[in-house]
């Protein structure tokens, strides 16, 4: 004798076998409320290109020539945020800042060549006119002060 397997479901020989019922297909609405008591979901304003360009260019041109495209780039950014509305004013004001902290490092820079140039080629002259060796060796402390006065 076979024993009935007591994992089958019993079928009524004078019924077919039916699957069990599916729930109905519910489409879902292409947006639903947010729950109560959270705020809808605004996406994030797009950060200005220009923005991020004049930060750059400010951090890389702090001590060179490259400033001047911070300040040129910031102001063009500044424009562009009060017009569209998008981000990165703060980024914008720091490639402005940082690009006139490059310009006037530049400048320094320009004007401290050019002391030195001025010093070193005042020596030059001194030592090319020849009267140099009467006066050295010396014992007068003040020969560099006239070296450099004779530079300026």
């Amino acid at each position: 004798m076979t024993m009935p397997d007591p994992y089958s479901q019993p079928q009524d020989p004078q019924q077919p076998y039916q699957q069990p019922a599916q729930p109905p297909y519910v489409p879902y609405a292409p947006y639903a409320p947010p729950p109560y008591g959270y705020p809808p979901y605004v996406p994030p304003r797009p950060t200005n290109g220009m923005a991020i360009a004049a930060m750059i260019c400010g951090i890389v041109g702090v001590c060179s020539p490259i400033g001047i495209l911070a300040l040129i780039f910031g102001n063009i950014a500044k424009r562009q945020i009060r017009e569209t509305g998008e981000q990165g004013d703060g980024m914008a004001t720091a490639g402005v800042v940082l690009g006139w902290i490059g310009v006037a490092a530049t400048i320094v820079w320009i004007a401290y060549y050019i002391i030195w140039i001025a010093i070193i080629g005042s020596a030059v002259n001194e030592l090319e006119n020849g009267d140099w060796y009467s006066d050295f060796p010396t014992d007068d402390p003040t020969w560099a002060f006239r070296l450099l006065v004779g530079a300026v």
